[in-house]
């Protein structure tokens, strides 16, 4: 079933069944805000604890606003220069995406957005579906113009984090490369062995756990090179909840993972982030030859299913 409510003073549209529910906000950038497993009563999303929300402009800063639930990361990560149609434009804080305000239409099974970029000649559409325990994306980027648009897109999926939680990697993941500098794992660019390194104390580093809410620190590395198959996800013991991310691993063949053990504004999440760059700055994805191209009149199709279980 289908719904509109209203979701921390923003209206937003809620899909459920038996066994799950699903809150999207049209407005806040198509983020799915909620995302709440109903007979363990788990809500697996990391919640906006302001307990409203603030629409960004355009070119704001992410750091600035909420930092919850899940995200669509378009066309960067992090803010960088472009030049497209012999003009430098900048692409914002992670993307464009997480400030629009999307059109909708509810159908039967599914909920529709749309958005027209401000930045580029592109159309972003969205579709959301759930049945029984999994969440059904489907994305269908359009260039519009007339130039190759360099472009990364990325899941930015921020979920609760707890230190009994178990990391699952894409299976032969043997090596991550940090990308953040860190006290513990070094420089950017160091390369880690997996799951198990040592950190810059001398001390083992498990890098499929995470840290205690205490431990006041943040980190991200990527998976060295594409990944093996197109899953991953977290297991939850003391709720005996399975989170899984099921994609196409040729259409997002990098992952990255992002943790905020309370180094970043007290948080205390952590997000699987799949992607068809590396990493982060289209800039450095340019530079590593490791970028998506959306070509004039193309399309960029893929989907996700996020289960809880």
């Amino acid at each position: 079933m289908i719904e509109e409510i209203v979701f921390k003073g923003v209206k937003g549209i809620k899909l459920f069944n038996k066994c799950i529910s699903v809150v999207v906000l049209p407005s806040i950038g198509g983020k799915i805000a909620s995302c709440y497993h109903k007979a363990k009563d788990f809500e697996l999303l990391f919640q906006n604890k302001q307990g409203y929300y603030r629409q960004a402009e355009l070119g704001e800063d992410f750091v600035l606003f909420d930092c919850s639930g899940f995200d669509d990361c378009f066309p960067t990560i992090d803010s960088c220069n472009i030049k497209y149609e012999n003009k430098q434009i900048e692409y914002p804080d992670h993307g464009e995406i997480w400030t629009a305000d999307f059109d909708y239409k509810i159908e039967k099974e599914s909920v529709g957005l749309l958005y027209c970029s401000q930045l580029l000649s592109y159309v972003y559409r969205k579709r959301v579906s759930i049945k029984d325990n999994k969440l059904h994306l489907s994305y269908k980027i359009t260039n519009q113009g007339k130039e190759i648009i360099p472009c990364l897109w990325a899941m930015h999926c921020l979920i609760n984090c707890s230190e009994e939680m178990r990391l699952h990697f894409p299976t032969q993941t043997n090596k991550v490369e940090n990308v953040l500098e860190s006290n513990y794992l070094g420089e950017i660019g160091k390369i880690h062995p997996f799951p198990l390194t040592i950190d810059n104390y001398g001390n083992e580093y498990r890098l499929d756990r995470v840290f205690s809410n205490s431990a006041n620190k943040y980190e991200k590395y990527y998976v060295c090179g594409k990944v093996s198959e197109g899953s991953c996800g977290v297991y939850y013991p003391l709720e005996d909840v399975r989170f899984s991310i099921n994609y196409n691993k040729e259409l997002l063949p990098y992952l990255g993972f992002w943790v905020s053990e309370g180094g970043f504004k007290d948080d205390y999440n952590c997000a699987f982030e799949p992607s068809n760059g590396y990493y982060d700055s289209v800039v450095t994805a340019l530079e590593k030859g490791k970028v998506y191209q959306l070509e004039p009149g193309k399309l960029l199709e893929f989907t996700l299913e996020l289960s809880l279980s």
